[in-house]
C-alpha cells in the first residue's frame, strides 16, 4: 500500500534536485549580492498579489506569467537563505505564511472573475480547488505539528503554481484549475492516510 506514496515521493524530490540545479546559478548571485531571503519573500507575494488582481480583471495570460515570476521568487527565497546561512525560524515562518496569502488571493482573484462573467460552475470548480490546495499544506503542517513527516502526494505547491500559470499562459485557465483541483484533493486524502498510518503503527 505504500508503494504508490515512495513513487510519488521519488518524482517529487527529483524534480525539486532538477530545479536546485538550474537556479544554483542565480542562487549564488543572489547570495553574493547580500539580498535577504525574507526580502525574496516578499517580492514573492507581492508579484502574487498583482497576479491575483489581474486575473480579477480579466488579464488571464499575464496574470498567469506574473504568477510564474512569482513562483520563481518563492523558489529562490529558502535556497538563498541556504546558501547564505541565513536561515532562521521566523524566515520559514513568513515563507509559510505568505505563501498561503499568496495562493488565496489567487484563488479570490479567479472566483472573481468567473462571478463577474457569469461562470457560477467555473467559480465552484476554482473555489473546489483553492479548497484542497489549501488542505494539502494544513495536513502536511498539521501532521509536522504531531512530529510526523508529511511530504507524500502528487501534487504540491509548486506544481500547482506551474499547472495554473502554464494553463492560464495558454488561454485554458479552467483546464488547469481542473487538474489542480483534483491533484489536491488526490494530495490531501493520501497525506490522510499516511498519518492515519504512522499513528495505527505508533
Amino acid at each position: 500500500m505504500s508503494l504508490p506514496h515512495r513513487e510519488s515521493g521519488r518524482r517529487s524530490y527529483a524534480s525539486k534536485e532538477a530545479l536546485r540545479q538550474l537556479l544554483n546559478p542565480l542562487v549564488r548571485v543572489l547570495s553574493r549580492l547580500r539580498v535577504r531571503p525574507n526580502t525574496l519573500t516578499v517580492t514573492g507575494w507581492v508579484l502574487s498579489v498583482a497576479a491575483a488582481i489581474l486575473f480579477g480583471a480579466g488579464y488571464v495570460r499575464l496574470a498567469g506569467a506574473v504568477m510564474l515570476l512569482g513562483g520563481l521568487f518563492d523558489a529562490l527565497d529558502g535556497a538563498v537563505a541556504r546558501e547564505s546561512n541565513r536561515m532562521s525560524s521566523f524566515g520559514a515562518f513568513l515563507d509559510s505564511t505568505l505563501d498561503r496569502l499568496s495562493e488565496a488571493a489567487i484563488f479570490v482573484g479567479m472566483i472573481f472573475l468567473y462571478a463577474t462573467r457569469d461562470h457560477p460552475y467555473l467559480a465552484l470548480l476554482a473555489a473546489t480547488a483553492m479548497t484542497f490546495s489549501l488542505l494539502t499544506s494544513y495536513t502536511r503542517a498539521r501532521a509536522e505539528g504531531l512530529g510526523m513527516e508529511c511530504r507524500v502526494g502528487i501534487l504540491e505547491r509548486a506544481g500547482r503554481v506551474v499547472l495554473l500559470s502554464a494553463f492560464s499562459i495558454l488561454g485554458l485557465l479552467w483546464v488547469g484549475l481542473a487538474l489542480v483541483a483534483s491533484g489536491a484533493l488526490i494530495t490531501t486524502l493520501q497525506r490522510i492516510l499516511h498519518v492515519r498510518r504512522s499513528t495505527t503503527r505508533a
